[in-house]
């Protein structure tokens, strides 16, 4: 069993790295609403684009290829390195970097900055808090900053929203399932990969999760990494304010990828928080 921990500061790290990055590289794919959704954002509120949490860059390389000039952050190096191998093979040269998102600080000023699914895994609320303040101050005037984001009652076809009652964490941390979903690699290696909540803390809204990864061989585990992932659970109201709070002014939630108001109804969104223009305009 292997444990990602930062050397310097000895805590646990995001998973998103070893063969988790190179699953994300292998089998994650953008869905075409996706990229028709972003790349047209980035046509509607202008280039350069900033991919804040990139990963491998399933998104931002065929936004890339379509000829917008789109650039990448992420906090795995393994990512980073996955996605630049990925955009070489394509010829393509997209800035990509590695920083995390409240430590954002690049050179460039962006039109467009987006974050697709990573809002809440800064491990802490107030480096989520500061994520969005480095969003802010890294787009231009009129600029735009898009969340894609999930609520915790998204799901409610599982037990999840039950841990939110007394009483009903009684079971955590969940026992390791015996077999995960298991996939072959274009090498012919096999990874899979196995899920489980580690803790739920309601009053925090935070929850944390364990990720095992397997790499098979001739049927054979070869290699084992186990990961570690504390997300911070995020209502709509809270995103509104941290949104404000940030100084964006121009503030809307629509459900994901359909550019239609969000309802009551509605567990996945997508927020659209405007920069004013110079002068207040």
């Amino acid at each position: 069993m292997i444990v990602d921990v930062d050397e310097t500061t000895g805590e646990t790290r995001t998973w998103h790295y070893g063969l988790i990055a190179r699953w994300w590289s292998e089998f994650n794919q953008a869905e075409p609403e996706e990229l028709a959704y972003y790349g047209a954002a980035i046509r509607r509120f202008g280039e350069p684009a900033l991919d804040l949490g990139c990963g491998t860059g399933r998104i931002l390389l065929p936004l890339a290829a379509e000829g917008l000039d789109v650039d990448g952050v992420d906090v795995s190096g393994d990512m980073i390195d996955r996605a630049r191998t990925a955009a070489t093979g394509r010829g393509l040269t997209p800035g990509l970097f590695i920083q995390a998102g409240h430590d954002l600080d690049l050179a460039r000023r962006y039109r467009t900055i987006y974050l697709c699914g990573v809002f809440g895994i800064g491990g802490r609320r107030d480096r989520d808090r500061e994520t969005l303040h480095r969003a802010f101050g890294h787009l231009e005037p009129g600029g735009a900053l898009i969340i894609w984001h999930e609520f915790p009652y998204a799901d409610q076809g599982t037990d999840q929203w039950a841990l939110w009652l007394a009483g009903r964490r009684d079971g955590l941390p969940r026992d390791w399932r015996e077999t995960g979903d298991r996939r072959r690699a274009a090498d012919g290696d096999e990874i899979e990969l196995i899920t489980r909540l580690e803790s739920f803390d309601p009053f925090e809204q935070r929850q944390d999760l364990e990720l095992r990864a397997r790499l098979w061989r001739a049927g054979e585990v070869v290699r084992e990494e186990v990961g570690r992932l504390s997300e911070n659970l995020y209502f709509g109201q809270e995103i509104l304010l941290l949104l404000e709070e940030a100084g964006f002014a121009e503030i809307s939630v629509e459900v994901a990828y359909t550019g239609q108001p969000a309802t009551p109804d509605d567990g996945t969104v997508v927020f659209i928080a405007r920069k004013a223009k110079a002068g207040g305009a």
